[in-house]
């Protein structure tokens, strides 16, 4: 399937899709408000599209004064039949420099093209995409390269919830006792505090 084709999350024949495993992500799906040192800067959305399509973007915008000093967009899809990923296609813009990934399942796993050419990913691979928890334990890839992660997140609880970290970029996300996304922390390239809040 090509890149153009799942982004456009098109309306294909029942029997070719069937819906991602979508844990207890709420009808409506996942939007946050991202605040960089406590300032919103843009926000942070996860939605079910018809034709089987989990549908992530994130916009953000970081101004100084009146100039943006960053900008970072970042808008890919997930397409999951069968508990397995069978397309995903992403769209990265930071700071006016594009970089595209395309990947379809076949007999030996995930293959296409990423921003440093040729991807070729295990089968059971998954983005690190965060909404679906239950992916987490899976091998991951960056979901903007395609790159497999050297270092995968580690799971523990924290006042009653469930807490997966990735240490190599501080990330922190919670999940409440439904396995919903609830909350989410990192750093910046700059060193900058990042909190998400539901908006």
């Amino acid at each position: 399937m090509r890149r153009r084709a799942l982004l456009a999350a098109p309306l294909l024949p029942a029997l070719l899709l069937a819906a991602p495993p979508a844990g207890a992500m709420p009808a409506g799906g996942y939007r946050f408000r991202v605040l960089r040192e406590g300032r919103e800067i843009g926000t942070h959305s996860v939605r079910m599209e018809p034709g089987g399509v989990t549908r992530t973007v994130v916009a953000l915008e970081v101004k100084l004064l009146s100039f943006t000093v960053f900008r970072y967009h970042h808008d890919y899809a997930e397409r999951w039949e069968g508990g397995r990923l069978v397309g995903f296609a992403s769209r990265l813009e930071k700071d006016g420099k594009v970089q595209l990934l395309d990947l379809r399942s076949g007999a030996e796993g995930l293959r296409g093209t990423g921003p440093e050419g040729a991807v070729a990913l295990p089968a059971t691979a998954a983005p690190l995409s965060w909404w679906a928890p239950e992916h987490l334990d899976r091998p991951l890839f960056d979901a903007g390269s395609g790159l497999l992660l050297t270092e995968p997140p580690l799971r523990d609880r924290a006042d009653g919830m469930t807490r997966w970290r990735w240490p190599a970029r501080d990330m922190v996300a919670l999940y409440d006792a439904a396995g919903r996304w609830v909350g989410f922390t990192m750093r910046g390239d700059d060193g900058s505090a990042v909190r998400y809040e539901p908006a």
